[in-house]
């Protein structure tokens, strides 16, 4: 049985649209570019040819004579973390308002991942970038600035508006409260389970939690421990166990207060093949209420971030850098909230 080879068609270009409408290739261009410039019935009579002929616009071509492409960049600490959903979801509703297209990239807490993504971004001559830092150096910010690339800083409370955008949540309202929080409930031995002190929001959240102790009377050195881990991801927080626990049953956590969600429920199902039962043997407080936080059992009580309100504000911001010539440096700062669920009780003798 023999087959057929599939025909194929050359692609049609903005010079056949012309012919086909009577018009000038620049007429045709104005239609697609700049409709406004176009008298209603010619722009009508180029938009039937388009059809007919179904015309598909180069967009590369296109971003080639403008300098820039019809995309901007996401770029995210952990592309497996569900807290980057909600965000990226934010961020492409936003972007399809202006037809923009948003292309997700990953650094993975990593530097170096972080910096080839960058340069990525500005050798695609993406229109701008919207980046959560990995850390607090912003050199590759900067440099994207030096290429003509527009960027906004994701979750980074602390860049000057002289520099760039900035849309974050105050972070340290977010460990205040989870402190308060499990004072209110009798703990007093906290342990604050976290991924790297080089992120700005880890510290922010540390440093909340220690003001809560400090408020209360007690000195925050003697009541807190750190027990650091290289992510935060899930698997850092199962096997951070054997360090929350380190010391014997005297020195074990009344609580924990993770850095993240992620890092919370990898510890409560460590704590749970351990035999120790949250909350009744310790509670346990997470930060961002990913949506599996409220799926588990128990419940984990966390602090609840606006996750799609940042991204559509990121790129909102963005939005209005690449369009406005007047646009002027903007700070966002949301405010967190507490969301108690089953994970944190009382503390009992």
């Amino acid at each position: 049985m023999s087959t057929r080879p599939r025909s194929t068609r050359p692609s049609v270009g903005i010079t056949e649209v012309a012919r086909h409408a009577g018009v000038s290739p620049g007429t045709v261009s104005n239609v697609l570019n700049r409709p406004e410039r176009v008298a209603e019935a010619t722009r009508a009579r180029v938009e039937a040819a388009i059809a007919e002929l179904d015309y598909v616009r180069n967009s590369s071509g296109s971003s080639l004579r403008s300098g820039r492409s019809g995309s901007v960049g996401l770029l995210v600490l952990d592309v497996t973390n569900p807290f980057f959903t909600e965000v990226a979801r934010g961020v492409e509703d936003e972007a399809a308002g202006a037809g923009l297209a948003v292309v997700l990239l990953n650094s993975a807490e990593a530097q170096d991942r972080q910096r080839r993504n960058v340069r990525l971004l500005a050798e695609q001559r993406a229109a701008g970038a919207v980046v959560m830092p990995v850390d607090d150096d912003l050199s590759d910010l900067l440099w994207l600035s030096h290429q003509g690339t527009s960027w906004v800083a994701l979750d980074r409370g602390d860049v000057a508006e002289d520099v760039g955008c900035s849309v974050s949540v105050d972070n340290h309202a977010g460990g205040l409260a989870a402190g308060r929080h499990l004072i209110g409930l009798g703990h007093e031995r906290v342990t604050f389970l976290t991924g790297p002190f080089a992120i700005e929001q880890v510290r922010r959240r540390h440093q909340g939690l220690l003001d809560a102790f400090t408020e209360s009377g007690m000195d925050p050195g003697a009541h807190v421990r750190v027990v650091e881990q290289p992510l935060l991801n899930p698997q850092q927080g199962e096997r951070a166990v054997d360090a929350v626990l380190a010391g014997g049953p005297r020195q074990r956590p009344q609580a924990v207060f993770c850095a993240n969600d992620q890092l919370a429920l990898g510890l409560m199902k460590g704590l749970g093949r351990r035999g120790l039962r949250v909350p009744d043997d310790i509670s346990v407080v997470g930060y961002d209420n990913v949506d599996l936080a409220d799926l588990v059992h128990p419940g984990l009580t966390t602090v609840a971030q606006p996750k799609y309100d940042l991204g559509r504000a990121a790129m909102r911001l963005l939005r209005s850098e690449l369009d406005d010539p007047g646009h002027r440096h903007e700070r966002v700062l949301f405010t967190p909230e507490l969301v108690v669920r089953g994970s944190t009780a009382a503390y009992r003798s």
